[in-house]
């Protein structure tokens, strides 16, 4: 089994840093699907922009994902209403939606090529009690709301799902999978041509009133965005509201087409389970499944570990477990960090000293990672604003900045975590 990342094999990409000083309107700093995203709009607004990325573009938490294109991620609609009120709730839903569909939008304009697999999602229970309270909850909200879904029992997700262990399921459509990394390249090599200078193998190392530094020279812009997910601290931005966790994804070998009907016997989807170390799983193109989880041991850890062996066994007894006939081998495996606020929600921002410099993060999943880069890309260009108060970094947590100061970072998250998702329902 390889311990590397199975997107990364498909392509080497050439780095190209930053010669010298420049100018530009508008400098993006970070080039995954965020900052990407930020990019191309600001582009289509007629604004001249550069963008640096400290690796490759894609090298972060979007090209290391599952590819999960759902407005979930790590929050369900009735979380969204619990925590925010049904109206405000209801808004966030829309708008994570929205970076949905522009990433849907983006891969017909452009015609990229990323594994686009239309996929329901899939949202099941472990146990009796999970159906009871979160399942049918998600589908008493969605209904109230206007959002079609269907409702499954134990024995009528047996139809849909193949496992032996869940309990029920709410599935919605309109979501897809696709190779993320793909997508990020594809995008970069789109923007590239169109006139954004793009600059990876750039760090920045500071900001300013009027643009940023990096090793190899500076950036003078009239503004300054600011889109490095869970490296936002890095740069002196978000500390207290960002942080990360740690989830593993393991791809299988490509499966005969009567072993994914184990798993899906009817059409293939997205799942992913009702516990707050949840797993994930959902077949790709070419018949890969792809599984996801992690553990108490490192879903909070301070630094990046493989942890491969009890990874994979992580991920062979949750198979085992849902699908005792099914039998997998894993040809890649590994970690990746993604970035989470205390409440699962991204973090929007503007630099306390230099107002021109904004700032975005703590997706927590790709459609709200487009949905953040397009919102700060307006926010430079015409100054939009709804979701500045619900986003913002200073906003109420669960565990508040006194409290976080005794516990520390990682047992302050994952406190606030839990209470985000159980507590206020």
């Amino acid at each position: 089994m390889k311990h590397t990342v199975y997107w990364y094999e498909q392509t080497t990409p050439q780095i190209s840093p930053l010669p010298g000083d420049t100018r530009a309107d508008v400098v993006v700093v970070g080039g995954g699907l965020c900052g990407l995203t930020c990019a191309h709009v600001l582009m289509d607004r007629g604004l001249d922009v550069v963008l640096l990325e400290r690796a490759f573009c894609g090298a972060g938490a979007s090209g290391r994902t599952s590819g999960f294109i759902t407005p979930d991620s790590e929050l369900e609609l009735s979380d969204l209403v619990a925590n925010y009120g049904e109206r405000q709730g209801q808004a966030l839903w829309e708008f994570a939606l929205s970076g949905l569909e522009r990433i849907r939008r983006t891969i017909n304009d452009f015609a990229i090529e990323c594994d686009y697999q239309v996929q329901d999602s899939l949202f099941v229970a472990r146990t009796a009690r999970a159906f009871r309270t979160a399942i049918e909850g998600e589908h008493r909200t969605h209904v109230s709301l206007g959002y079609h879904s269907t409702l499954y029992d134990g024995s009528s997700l047996a139809t849909i799902f193949g496992s032996r262990v869940s309990s029920g399921g709410v599935r919605y459509g309109g979501t897809f999978g696709m190779n993320s990394y793909a997508y990020c390249r594809a995008l970069r090599e789109v923007l590239a041509r169109r006139g954004v200078r793009i600059y990876e193998g750039t760090p920045v190392t500071r900001l300013t009133g009027h643009g940023v530094e990096a090793p190899s020279g500076a950036v003078r812009a009239g503004a300054v965005a600011v889109l490095t997910d869970r490296c936002l601290p890095a740069l002196g931005l978000a500390a207290p509201a960002v942080y990360h966790i740690q989830t593993f994804l393991a791809i299988s070998r490509p499966l005969k087409e009567r072993d994914i009907r184990r798993v899906f016997p009817d059409d293939r989807l997205m799942v992913w389970d009702s516990d707050l170390l949840y797993h994930y799983l959902r077949v790709t193109g070419d018949g890969r499944l792809l599984v996801g989880g992690s553990d108490l041991r490192s879903v909070y850890a301070r630094r990046e570990t493989c942890a491969a062996k009890r990874s994979a066994r992580n991920l062979t007894r949750y198979l085992a477990a849902h699908f005792p006939s099914l039998r997998v081998e894993f040809e890649y495996l590994w970690p990746g960090f993604i970035g989470v606020s205390k409440d699962f929600a991204p973090v929007v921002g503007t630099h306390e000293a230099f107002p021109s410099v904004h700032f975005a993060g703590a997706a927590a999943g790709l459609p709200w990672a487009a949905a953040i880069g397009e919102y700060v890309a307006e926010k430079i260009a015409n100054g939009r604003g709804e979701f500045d108060e619900a986003l913002g970094p200073e906003r109420r947590f669960p565990v508040g900045r006194r409290l976080q100061g005794i516990l520390g970072k990682p047992a302050a998250f994952a406190v606030s975590h839990g209470a985000a998702k159980y507590l206020r329902k």
